[in-house]
């Protein structure tokens, strides 16, 4: 039967492969036949998942990388399909049809909600854990809901790959009986000594609930940190990263370029790197790979119209560290600029108008002199301007655009030559068939 449903699965992966559809159909096809067919696949010896809020398939598609050019067969869901039915396709397309999946290596990251379903069945060798944050509220609930469906489903035959600087992820490490390897990142010249936010996700100690004490922040909560009772603190990494400057880090004495000047692009580097060293490929190799390759991302991208650059950032709703992270970004860029914000829909997922996360973002970091104007986009326009006014960004700043298929007008009139955009997946999309339309791209 499996067999039968393997063949079917993998001749509707063919057809839709030739029309350019279907990244996870295959799976759900599969699982609907049998609910169980996860269970029928012959897993490799090595099998990483990658997990977190922000930085998954950039991770998983640099790790990915490393492991191909060291020569091995690696299985990836490269599309970013990363629930069940993802997890799925990816091992039909990996696998004969007894179910063995033919790669040396398997590289998948997953959902933060879907570990609890997938762990049941597969136990990794290594877990990479990027980070957790408060994310997309109707379908997680609390961050704390997250951690607990992960921290349960993970065996102590699975080897830990963690974040040191982020205390909810050291956290997973406290009753860990299986092996645990820590990365993280130096102070650097960007660290800060107070936090951009107030609210932040984690700041007491997981033992005895004392106020945690931070040297330093990089960002959000993640930083160096310490319970004044020495029940809880950031461990020592086995592999920081030192930044050197916007163009190269270090790790373990070796120089990794940087395409990406944001903070969380390095961690997601030195979670490659870490797990990488520990599976027993050689640093040199390592290093190669990392500076030898360019991630195709469309979460940052250059698109050029009429004598226009537009600095593509593609920010989450209903998290505000990715918004905080593209404002980071953009605000290290020297030149004089205009920001482009909006969305249409709150959320992908679920009709709902929670706009509470907002004021959790650092829109107050654009009172800076090098942004000539802030313009907001979309049906969520005067809402992102209130939030601005609460920033205390000056009005005459602000440009409100309701109608997001009238926004190419306003960019080629109102932006500077090179701005930059804060959007979510669905005025991203609108936007190129705009300038398609238009005949500029």
């Amino acid at each position: 039967m499996n067999f039968v449903i393997l063949l079917m699965s993998k001749l509707g992966m063919y057809i839709l492969k030739k029309l350019n559809k279907g990244s996870s159909f295959p799976g759900y096809f599969a699982k609907r036949c049998n609910k169980n067919i996860l269970r029928y696949f012959k897993i490799p010896k090595t099998t990483i998942f990658v997990t977190g809020s922000n930085g998954k398939t950039s991770t998983a598609t640099t790790l990915a990388n490393i492991y191909k050019k060291a020569g091995y067969k690696v299985g990836h869901n490269i599309k970013g399909s990363n629930l069940t039915d993802g997890i799925i396709t990816c091992l039909i397309e990996n696998s004969n049809l007894l179910g063995v999946v033919k790669s040396d290596i398997l590289v998948l990251e997953i959902d933060e909600r879907y570990v609890k379903e997938v762990f049941k069945v597969i136990e990794p060798t290594y877990f990479i854990i990027n980070n957790l944050s408060r994310d997309q509220l109707a379908r997680n609930g609390h961050f704390d809901i997250v951690w607990e469906d992960i921290n349960r489903n993970i065996s102590a035959n699975t080897h830990l790959i963690l974040n040191a600087d982020d205390p909810l992820i050291n956290k997973f490490s406290i009753n860990h009986k299986g092996k645990t390897t820590f990365y993280g990142l130096a102070k650097t010249k960007y660290s800060k000594n107070k936090p951009e936010v107030e609210n932040l996700d984690m700041t007491y100690c997981p033992i005895c609930n004392t106020k945690l004490d931070f040297k330093y922040y990089h960002y959000w909560n993640i930083g160096s940190y310490s319970c004044p009772t020495g029940d809880f603190n950031r461990k020592n990494p086995k592999y920081e990263s030192k930044l050197v400057n916007d163009e190269y880090f270090t790790i373990d004495d070796m120089k990794v370029k940087i395409n990406n000047t944001s903070i969380h692009n390095i961690y997601n580097l030195t979670a490659c790197y870490a797990v990488a060293k520990e599976s027993g490929l050689e640093k040199n190799k390592i290093i190669d790979a990392l500076n030898s390759f360019t991630l195709n991302t469309k979460r940052l991208e250059n698109i050029k119209f009429a004598n226009k650059e537009c600095v593509l950032l593609i920010s989450k709703n209903e998290n505000a560290v990715s918004y905080n992270q593209s404002i980071d970004y953009i605000l290290k860029q020297p030149e004089k600029k205009s920001i482009v914000i909006g969305f249409d829909n709150v959320s992908r997922r679920y009709k709902l108008d929670d706009l509470s996360w907002l004021w959790d973002v650092n829109f107050e970091a654009l009172k800076n002199d090098n942004v000539k104007n802030i313009i907001c986009i979309g049906k969520f326009a005067y809402d992102i301007a209130l939030r601005l006014k609460y920033a205390n960004i000056d009005s005459k700043k602000i440009i409100i655009c309701t109608d997001s298929n009238e926004m190419v007008n306003i960019l080629l009139n109102k932006s500077t030559n090179k701005f930059y955009s804060m959007f979510c997946f669905e005025i991203q999309k609108n936007l190129n068939k705009l300038l398609k339309k238009e005949g500029l791209i």
